[in-house]
């Protein structure tokens, strides 16, 4: 607004209010009401008090200050990285031992306790900086805490199918396969010899088990043959990993995978007591947890390789 358009309002207004006094009254009333507008307008132009009280204050007005803000979240980053997941394998551990066959509390339990691990960490993480940012001279909030040098720049990812990453994926691939069909067949000792798996699952069962880790090794040696991930081995990969949780989460929930008296063998095998029960549920959602993560990793050992799958 310029400064005739102010006037000519400002006298507008006053002319307003004055034309219906007298003589006697007017001339002092448009004078306190001039002034009133003019100190109106320098309020309006200073601006919040407590904006500028902060531009005039030593004392920061914020939690986190651009100094430390990237420090504050690789930290948090981290923490959360580890604990989820840890807390995550609590809970189910927790579920399993305590046999819990409540929907609600397999579901629910673990879901509330990542939301309170994510509440605390996050909390407490913040408070801690918060704390160092209020404690640090004026003259170095603007800096980080811990100089920057140019080995904390990140690794560009790799491209391409490792030879090491295959090894090691194709090894477990293969024990996996041992294991399950050493299960399925039966221990030759059950005395000393663990027996998880029922071993009299129809042939049918057994190959749907066993069978998406074969094609999971023939993904991985046609990966690296090739050099990298295509689309389409990357769907036959994840085809396999889905495959494999829907079949063994089936025959958890029927109660068919695992052997009624699996708490008496693992006390006869390890001479502990035996007073809990095999807990379907909690097995069943680690099983979704395990293939879901084992989904994710392909769709990014495929995107890392260069091919976006389908």
């Amino acid at each position: 607004m310029s400064d005739q358009t102010r006037s000519t309002l400002t006298d507008r207004y006053v002319w307003s209010v004055t034309r219906h006094l007298g003589p006697d009254t007017g001339p002092d009333v448009a004078r306190e009401l001039r002034g009133s507008i003019q100190e109106r307008e320098a309020l309006t132009e200073l601006g919040d008090p407590d904006q500028l009280a902060r531009e005039y204050g030593e004392r920061p007005r914020y939690l986190i200050g651009p100094g430390v803000y990237p420090e504050y979240v690789r930290l948090l980053r981290a923490l959360l990285a580890v604990l989820l997941p840890l807390t995550l394998a609590l809970v189910l551990i927790e579920g399993f031992v305590s046999a819990s066959s409540d929907p609600g509390d397999v579901v629910l339990g673990p879901l509330v306790a990542l939301l309170a691990v994510t509440v605390h960490v996050s909390f407490w993480v913040t408070l801690a900086y918060a704390v160092i940012e209020w404690a640090r001279p004026a003259d170095a909030r603007d800096r980080p805490l811990l100089a920057w040098d140019t080995a904390q720049l990140p690794e560009e990812p790799a491209r391409g199918v490792g030879a090491g990453e295959s090894l090691l994926h194709a090894a477990v691939t293969v024990l996996m396969i041992a294991l399950l069909a050493w299960q399925l067949t039966g221990v030759s000792n059950p005395d000393t010899q663990l027996q998880v798996l029922n071993p009299d699952l129809s042939l049918l069962w057994g190959a749907l088990l066993v069978g998406p880790f074969l094609v999971e090794a023939v993904v991985l040696l046609a990966a690296w043959r090739l050099g990298r991930w295509t689309p389409a081995l990357a769907v036959g990969n994840v085809l396999a990993s889905a495959t494999w949780a829907v079949v063994a989460v089936w025959l958890l929930l029927r109660g068919d995978l695992i052997v009624p008296d699996l708490p008496e063998r693992i006390g006869a095998v390890f001479g502990v007591a035996a007073d809990w029960s095999v807990a379907p549920l909690p097995l069943a959602v680690a099983v979704i947890a395990l293939s879901a993560w084992e989904i994710v990793s392909c769709l990014r050992r495929s995107l890392r390789s260069g091919a976006a799958p389908a």
